[in-house]
């Protein structure tokens, strides 16, 4: 294994050795639950445990849990100088091999019970199981593949440097006017590009104590925020939701910045949780590929739909046409960024390889600018739905959807149609006996839309399913509309 160690490592290292008893971790009561010094002299035993495995500078895929556990594994490797591609805590041992086999991973760190065959104990009570896979050309500069979450089919990852890392963290920080103290709600995955960006590097880099919740759970969530004194609360859309729906809220004087991204955040949302707590959730948009991109500076709430603020410090956002020619004001296209942040590379290889050059991501969303600068998205250019030739945003009928009262929220997707080429489907999680049908649904969408974008299907249920980054479960969508649960329109 390579000796040269990661700068995040060395920062951390450093910062322990400094103030050893300053608090790395914090548990859901404020309580320390692990100094900076412990953490150290944990990964550094992982590090003398690792160099007598017989491994070689080849990926290592960690999928831990938030909490000390993770971290130390993390600077283990990174201190080796091994790239560590970052699993989801939840997934199953062969999606696990399917990541590994993919960026040609010698092994996975996992808990014991998510492992078939633990070649080595690593504590506490985590395993390395062993790989044979066939090696991937990754960059010498990959501190961190990143897993995407845009794709249902096979994994993707994205190579980034620790430089990367650590620019994106800058943008954030600066931006959104943190503190490097501030006590942070460690409440997405570590392991995700969300949760790399806003907690993990900030930790390393420059000591950003972390505070663990009991669990994810809305109540457990908001006892962390006053018993805890959190000042920084980075959420995703179904926190903000489930939040504001609960009875007696207590206060959290300590929070000042409160943001939320994954997926999109209704006004509806953004409101009702400022009428409860008194703060704003600050709309975030961002990726895997390139990290933060734009945040929404203003007080003003609720924000307007679609809108995602202004570029981050740092990041320069363009909306251009198909020739990559900067649009004017208004006037939609694709949002391209260009930061210090973004990738070096796709594993395996993107299929449009012009889409990420150096220092420079075309995503596949489509959007503009207003007069104010700010950014509005109108949707993904890979989900526009053909409907017998005419094609519709599925982001457009998804905010019809949920201005209807009773709907919580709404997904839109195109389902395959013999006869339309597709059609749209619809599945609503809709508020206990506030009387939603079908019949109203349809109803509601024929007034309010053009008759191609209504809906052909519909589904209702108590919640939209989501992934564990917070984003809807687009197969397990398709699933529920090609289901019993789903009904056409009449």
């Amino acid at each position: 294994m390579s000796a040269r160690p990661c700068p995040l490592a060395a920062r951390f290292f450093r910062l322990a050795e400094k103030d050893p008893a300053a608090p790395a971790f914090l548990d859901a009561d404020g309580h320390l639950l692990a100094p900076r010094g412990l953490l150290a002299q944990q990964a550094l035993a992982l590090v003398e445990l690792y160099r007598r495995l017989p491994l070689t500078p080849r990926p290592i895929v960690l999928s831990l849990a938030n909490g000390p556990a993770l971290v130390a594994h993390f600077l283990a490797l990174r201190q080796l100088g091994v790239p560590v591609v970052m699993a989801d805590a939840t997934a199953p041992a062969p999606e696990l091999v399917r990541v590994a086999t993919t960026v040609g991973a010698v092994g996975v760190v996992a808990n014991l019970e998510r492992l078939d065959q633990v070649s080595q104990f690593l504590p506490p009570g985590v395993g390395l199981q062993r790989l044979t896979t066939e090696p991937v050309p990754i960059s010498p500069a990959a501190a961190v593949l990143k897993l995407s979450s845009g794709s249902t089919g096979e994994p993707q990852a994205f190579a980034t440097s620790a430089h990367q890392l650590y620019a994106d963290s800058c943008h954030i920080f600066a931006s959104m006017g943190l503190r490097r103290t501030d006590r942070t709600l460690a409440a997405i995955p570590l392991t995700h590009s969300y949760g790399l960006g806003s907690c993990l590097v900030p930790h390393l880099a420059w000591g950003t104590p972390l505070v663990l919740p009991s669990c994810n759970l809305p109540a457990a969530l908001a006892h962390t925020l006053a018993a805890a004194a959190v000042e920084h609360f980075p959420a995703v859309p179904a926190m903000i939701r489930a939040l504001a729906s609960l009875p007696h809220l207590p206060s959290w004087p300590s929070l000042r910045v409160c943001l939320t991204a994954g997926a999109p955040l209704s006004p509806k949302d953004a409101l009702a949780f400022f009428q409860v707590t008194g703060h704003k959730p600050h709309v975030f948009y961002g990726s895997s590929e390139c990290g933060g991109i734009t945040y929404d500076r203003s007080e003003t709430c609720p924000h307007q739909e679609g809108a995602v603020g202004t570029p981050l410090r740092g990041v320069r956002v363009e909306v251009v046409d198909e020739e990559g020619k900067v649009l004017p004001t208004g006037v939609e296209g694709r949002v391209r960024v260009r930061s210090r942040s973004v990738v070096l590379h796709a594993v395996p290889p993107l299929s449009e390889p012009q889409l990420l050059q150096p220092g420079c991501f075309l995503t596949g969303d489509a959007g503009f600018f207003d007069k104010s600068g700010v950014l509005h998205l109108s949707g993904r250019l890979s989900d526009v739905v053909n409907v017998a030739g005419k094609k519709v945003h599925p982001e457009e009928v998804r905010r019809v959807l949920e201005r209807l009262p009773g709907v919580l929220s709404a997904a839109v997707v195109g389902i395959p149609d013999p006869h339309r080429g597709q059609v749209l489907g619809a599945v609503l999680a809709v508020a206990p006996q506030a009387g939603v049908t079908v019949h109203k649904v349809i109803a509601y969408c024929r007034a309010h839309l053009a008759a191609y974008k209504v809906p052909r299907k519909v589904a209702l249920v108590p919640e939209l399913p989501l992934s564990a980054r917070g984003k809807v479960a687009k197969t397990e969508l398709l699933a529920l509309l090609t289901g019993k649960e789903a009904q056409r329109e009449r």
